[in-house]
């Protein structure tokens, strides 16, 4: 089968969590015989000559291309990576208002027009989550019929890391992580740095601030915290990354939203506790076998965080991901999804 991609154009360059996305999952489909061409915006593609086009991300720089292939009658697959803390009758209400206002003679197109109208000209849709899935289905009013829940993905490579590298090379062990991008809002690290100051254990934070007011806020905070360790961001294929996950005891991703955050199934899959925040979907990935938080309430963090750090390593959630969520397993589901539409 052939199978035209379009993916982040710094695929090869920055990582992310839809880059990661797109680059195992056309890894691994490629394993299963899959014939991979990558779209770009510039070189033309011959649309007639694919089976099917997967475009990863409804969002406004894919309008042009799922345009093209929507009506070169390609079948087209679309991850959306989508996700809103608004629900989706807020989502629905927004997008009927603008159409009333567009009747009118406005031509101002929100965020969320715009991706349910790249969601209804896809012929089906992969969201990562079942929350992810309703607030399209519900929020966009699109059929639930075209909708399959493909989850992301994990690297089995991080259950055999060892916390010997990170404990030699920074003399810490047992302690709090968060890996990410620790500038960015949506990670709410102001909040878990709030929480740090009544813990009385090491917190690690690996991942690179901005130059903007809100890294300025976590930077200054965690200057007069000394148990509080920044370290900048390490490459994904990292031996210390690795190692960083098996050497903390506790690893927390108090995001406002996760769908449902790679690195706390690498951590997981390395050994540590998970603290995570509620929202996105990330009950479908973790269960109960690990802490949830709101992130909008520093105490919650907190309370999380201890009690998580009390909690008696299991192997069960280990086990879970490593046969649920490895590539493999989704770029096997993500196939038959291709071939169900394909047929």
């Amino acid at each position: 089968m052939k199978v035209g991609f379009v993916a982040p154009m710094s695929i090869s360059v920055v990582n992310g969590g839809i880059r990661t996305q797109a680059s195992f999952t056309i890894q691994f489909l490629e394993k299963l015989g899959i014939s991979a061409h990558l779209i770009s915006p510039w070189k033309e593609t011959k649309l007639e000559e694919l089976d099917l086009v997967h475009v990863f991300g409804a969002s406004i720089e894919n309008t042009g291309i799922i345009d093209q292939v929507a009506a070169s009658k390609v079948p087209l697959a679309l991850s959306t990576v989508f996700y809103s803390t608004r629900s989706s009758g807020t989502i629905k209400t927004a997008i009927n208002a603008e159409k009333w206002l567009s009747s009118l003679g406005s031509g101002i197109r929100s965020d969320f027009s715009i991706k349910a109208d790249l969601c209804h000209k896809a012929d089906l849709l992969l969201p990562n989550t079942s929350e992810e899935a309703r607030l399209i289905e519900e929020g966009f009013s699109v059929s639930g019929d075209k909708i399959e829940v493909i989850p992301n993905g994990v690297e089995a490579h991080f259950s055999e890391a060892k916390p010997d590298a990170f404990i030699n090379e920074y003399g810490i062990k047992d302690f709090v992580l968060f890996t990410g991008q620790a500038g960015a809002a949506r990670k709410n690290v102001l909040s878990l740095l709030k929480a740090a100051e009544k813990l009385d254990m090491p917190v690690v934070i690996i991942g690179d601030f901005a130059d903007d007011d809100y890294s300025q806020e976590c930077l200054k905070l965690a200057a007069v915290l000394d148990h509080v360790h920044l370290i900048p961001s390490l490459p994904h294929d990292s031996e210390l990354l690795a190692s960083a996950y098996a050497a903390c005891k506790v690893f927390v991703l108090p995001s406002l939203y996760e769908t449902p955050g790679i690195a706390a199934m690498e951590a997981a899959l390395a050994g540590a506790q998970i603290v995570i925040t509620k929202h996105g979907g990330t009950k479908d990935y973790f269960g109960e076998s690990v802490e949830y938080i709101e992130p909008a309430s520093e105490e919650s963090i907190y309370a999380g965080i201890q009690k998580a750090f009390r909690k008696e390593s299991s192997p069960y959630l280990k086990k879970h991901i490593l046969e649920q969520y490895s590539w493999e397993k989704v770029a096997e589901k993500t196939l038959h999804s291709y071939k169900t539409l394909v047929n």
